[in-house]
């Protein structure tokens, strides 16, 4: 078995144009005697899965009337309602439920045709018993409604007004029974009962309200007990008693401190998990420094430190991490890593105590999934599915044969395994699996001998079709393998469109009559304008604090980024320097030397413009074994007119910062506030260039852009940018 901102923003408005670069791919196609038409659709978008879709639809007078059925569910999120009962699965199509108990897989909301504006999949949270669910329903760039809503009914209920988007979390903590939900409002916590608060009975919310900070200061130890951490004390809440904190908070404040912690707890930064019975706590400061703590009693004295060690891993950078507890109440400490000599992510899983056990490291890895008990623990490596014992840390299964994209337990036994080519349940005990579903086809027929729709994936598989259940089931191969493209009345091929979203069109062409020929989608061959493009570029001056978040967000959404690297940036940090080209990112110059090259005392000639660049290629080349693009700007973009000429003389070209603020005082603005600007300024521009800073260049900052990539890429996308690389431009 394997072992497993400071920122600064510039809209540049250009003159060159280039064409859009199509994601809708219309490829596979059959059709029968009884006019029925089979077809794939593939699409290409920054930050989605690629993945090819079949869909079935029945011909008449040369056309589709009715819209085509889409007959295979890609799982890009899964969550569990109902109990386990149903199986929900959200993609770029809409969302579709399996009932478990009829067995049966159907649409329960779709989009109509084929989305041309895509986003990742919004981040749920569904309580444990699967009764309700929590979302943020966007209504500005940045922000959205934080929602309630009742997974039976579709009923809602706003919590709170501006929640900040996101794509990777939603500030809510559910209590392990589904009784207590916890929320983050405005830069305080409040809970609620869900179904007294959906009925209209639940107190004011003022009563409900637990103290100040983010929804990173509480975790749930277990159903009866909360941990909250306010600046350096330790608060256990007991479920019971939250009313009556709440009631009378302004008479006996926040209710009662247990434990002392020996520094201060930053929200913003920090992070808190709790045991069963909140005496003990694991916290994780600016996701470097790990310390678990013990209470000596209930009197609030400080609490015992078992163990506090700063990350030091000098083969790969941390991107994130995960504590959860084992039956002994030992914490387990799990590491997302990204290597400085590699491009695929590593975990690695300590066990902590006066040190730091480390008992499993895996290999291409991905985030956790607890078992609902707790006590099993399933991840991903490579192409395969593993369960550990969180106990024993003993491999109880595997499953292997194509990559997963998301998975869900139903119980400590059995799990459901979405990947990229089916959507599959598991039980641990039989070892068997079912196909449910296919998520992706590479062939698509009408089986010669029943008619029935047939579809072969990656590997040689094949899989037959269930219209009344919705479900395919494997098969052995079938009769025939090769699809048709006429049928004597009609004709289907792909063909040519002028709309750029689609790289090709479906058209069915009547053979007999009056000859007529018709895209089966009308959107397909409408001349529209092309998107509007916007290119990334990261400045690396003297601080590599956020280039795991940074490369990791551009993994995750397939961008390609430019990064201007600063001669003191190489020096200090020559791993993360070969970690920015070991994944595939273009560097450019940012000049030697962090010095001001405008400020007085300096005379600046071509010689040493010509120098100062040379040296930094130099450097790069020692470090990387590559050579840095003949981009260049100077550090923090103080430059001349004569600057710019003495760098074209050399070969380079000038990168500008247009955008009002200077990396000097854009620490004081927040980075939602920096992403709706440059969004408003863009409109004005048919191009943009978006510099972020990687690090705390400029002071230190408590939002920092590059903790926020998520939000200003998926906000580029929305508002309808192409993000492409800086030479694209």
């Amino acid at each position: 078995m394997k072992k497993i901102l400071t920122s600064v923003f510039c809209a540049a408005v250009l003159t060159s144009a280039f064409p859009l670069f199509a994601n809708i791919v219309f490829g596979k196609t059959d059709i029968n005697e009884n006019d029925e038409l089979l077809f794939t659709v593939s699409q290409t978008a920054s930050g989605t899965a690629n993945y090819s879709s079949l869909f079935y639809g029945k011909i008449k007078n040369g056309e589709v009337p009715l819209a085509p059925e889409l007959i295979t569910f890609y799982p890009e999120k899964m969550e569990l309602l109902d109990g386990g009962r149903f199986l929900q699965i959200r993609n770029r199509f809409g969302t579709a439920r399996y009932d478990s108990k009829e067995e049966k897989l159907y649409w329960h909301k779709k989009v109509s045709g084929i989305p041309q504006s895509l986003l990742p999949a919004p981040v749920y949270e569904v309580s444990p018993d699967g009764n309700w669910i929590c979302k943020i329903e966007k209504t500005e760039i940045c922000l959205g409604k934080l929602v309630l809503e009742n997974a039976k009914t579709g009923n809602t209920i706003i919590l709170a007004e501006k929640a900040l988007n996101s794509y990777q979390s939603i500030p809510v903590k559910w209590a392990p029974d589904s009784s207590i939900l916890v929320y983050e409002k405005n830069g305080s916590l409040y809970f609620c009962n869900p179904s007294a608060l959906m009925r209209g009975v639940e107190i004011e919310e003022k009563f409900r309200r637990i103290g100040r900070g983010t929804i990173n200061s509480v975790s749930w130890g277990s159903e009866k007990y909360l941990a909250y951490v306010d600046d350096y004390l330790l608060y256990r809440i007991n479920t019971n008693e939250m009313y009556t904190t709440g009631l009378y908070a302004g008479i006996i404040g926040q209710g009662k401190a247990i434990g002392r912690l020996p520094f201060q707890f930053n929200p913003l930064s920090d992070k808190v998990f709790a045991n069963k019975d909140v005496t003990s706590i694991v916290t994780i400061q600016n996701n470097r420094l790990f310390s678990y703590l013990t209470i000596q009693s209930l009197s609030c004295d400080y609490m015992d430190v078992i163990y506090s060690r700063p990350y030091t891993d000098s083969s790969a950078s941390l991107k994130e991490c995960f504590v959860f507890w084992d039956k002994d109440d030992n914490p387990i400490l799990w590491q997302e890593k990204l290597p400085y000599l590699g491009r695929l992510e590593k975990g690695s899983v300590y066990r902590l105590g006066a040190q730091a056990k480390l008992v499993l490291e895996i290999s291409d890895s991905g985030r956790p999934y607890l078992s609902p008990d707790g006590s099993r623990i399933a991840f991903f490596s490579e192409n395969d599915i593993y369960i550990y014992d969180v106990n024993t840390w003993q491999c109880v299964a595997e499953l292997n044969g194509e990559r997963i994209s998301c998975l869900k337990w139903i119980d400590r036994a059995n799990l459901y395994v979405g990947g990229e080519q089916t959507l599959r349940s598991w039980n641990l005990l039989s070892g068997n699996t079912e196909t449910i579903s296919l998520s992706s086809v590479q062939e698509c027929y009408f089986d010669s001998s029943s008619n029935s729709i047939c579809a072969g994936v990656s590997g040689g598989s094949y899989f037959t079709f269930n219209p009344s259940k919705g479900t395919w089931k494997q098969i052995v191969t079938p009769l025939r393998l090769h699809s048709l493209s006429q049928n004597g009345r009609y004709r289907v091929f792909t063909g040519k469109t002028q709309n750029p979203n689609y790289d090709n069109a479906l058209y069915i062409r009547t053979l007999t009559d009056s000859a007529v020929t018709k895209a089966v989608y009308p959107v397909s061959v409408e001349k529209q304008s092309q998107k509007r493009k916007v290119a990334l570029i990261f400045d690396a001056s003297d601080n590599a604090d956020g280039l795991p978040q940074i490369l990791s967000a551009l993994k995750k959404y397939n961008i390609s980024g430019t990064f201007f690297v600063n001669g003191e940036f190489i020096r200090r940090y020559p791993m993360e320097t070969k970690q920015i080209v070991t994944n595939g990112q273009e560097c450019a110059s940012m000049f030697f030397t962090t010095a001001d090259l405008t400020a007085q005392g300096f005379t600046i000639t071509e010689d040493f413009i010509r120098r100062g660049l040379a040296r930094n290629e130099d450097e790069f080349f020692e470090c990387t074994g590559s050579e840095l693009s003949l981009y260049w700007h100077a550090p923090d973009y103080k430059v001349t007119e004569s600057i710019k000429e003495f760098g074209k003389l050399a070969g380079y070209s000038y990168v500008n910062n247009n955008f009002k603020y200077s990396p000097t005082d854009i620490q004081n603005v927040k980075a939602e506030k920096l992403i709706d600007e440059y969004n408003q300024m863009l409109k004005f521009a048919s191009f943009g260039i978006i510099p972020v800073a990687v690090g705390y260049s400029y002071g230190i900052h408590e939002e920092p852009l590059y903790r926020y990539m998520d939000l200003l890429i998926s906000s580029l996308l929305d508002s309808g940018y192409e993000i492409v690389a800086l030479n694209q431009l």
